[in-house]
């Protein structure tokens, strides 16, 4: 039996120098939407002080590092500002409601997919005021498959030191998880924005956005997307996990739908 896909995006900083994130989900959520997610099965956490900054000289835009349009047009502000916090990214993921607002609610046959995008360190993915650690992640996504919270979960995982986020995870829970890089390198910004000042990407977001906007996702695997990230981010994006989820088609969890609430 199928079931919905779930998505949960994230910029886990703040402030104009760290333009990328933001604009990385941004850009994300308007994928997610031409494959046919509804807003109630996204979610989207971002500090949402980018478009509106003093410093952006084309307010209320966010600019898309794959087309270069405006990206931020319509995006849903779940959570904002001081909450976004590693408790409540915990919260929405498990599906509890002292989240405070949209969470994810997937039952036994759904698929969620994660991506995020921010600064990180050892064990660490940065949040604006707090910081989630490989412990507080790996648990919680453990326990989600011991409760059957899900069918298979895709990660996608752009800061520093990523792969160590993803330490304590079981490797038999159909959990995939994709890091930008391993645990002892940086990643790269790239696309220098000379009218904004700023970077529009980091070189694995960029190459994962571009790929999943260009690329036949009724053609296109899991695999086929971690080669293509590979060929184009020299900061050694690492594979976690599940062996048989990278054969699968990217279609199974996105799929390019006829919906009037796509545009």
């Amino acid at each position: 039996m199928s079931g919905k896909t779930w998505v949960l995006l994230v910029a886990g900083s703040k402030d104009w120098d760290n333009y990328r994130h933001q604009a990385n989900v941004c850009c994300a959520y308007q994928l997610m939407k031409k494959q046919g997610i509804p807003d109630e099965q996204i979610v989207v956490m971002m500090y949402d002080d980018i478009a509106n900054n003093p410093n952006n000289p084309f307010p209320g835009s966010i600019r898309s590092v794959v087309d270069r349009t405006n990206v931020y047009k319509s995006v849903p502000l779940d959570y904002t500002g001081n909450k976004v916090k590693s408790k409540n990214f915990l919260a929405v993921l498990r599906g509890d409601d002292s989240a405070g607002g949209k969470i994810i609610r997937s039952k036994k046959n759904d698929n969620i997919l994660i991506y995020m995008s921010g600064v990180g360190s050892d064990a660490n993915f940065k949040f604006p005021q707090d910081s989630l650690d490989a412990h507080q992640f790996t648990t919680t996504i453990n326990t989600m498959s011991d409760d059957k919270k899900y069918s298979k979960m895709v990660i996608f995982m752009d800061s520093d030191n990523s792969q160590s986020v993803f330490k304590g995870l079981y490797t038999n829970i159909h959990v995939y998880g994709v890091a930008s890089c391993d645990s002892a390198n940086q990643n790269r910004s790239v696309q220098n924005d000379p009218d904004r000042g700023i970077y529009l990407s980091d070189q694995f977001s960029a190459a994962w956005l571009t790929f999943i906007s260009t690329a036949d996702l009724e053609k296109a695997t899991f695999s086929k997307l971690f080669e293509y990230i590979k060929n184009k981010d020299d900061s050694c994006p690492c594979e976690i996990g599940d062996k048989e989820i990278p054969k699968l088609l990217i279609s199974n969890f996105l799929k390019l739908e006829d919906c009037s609430d796509c545009a």
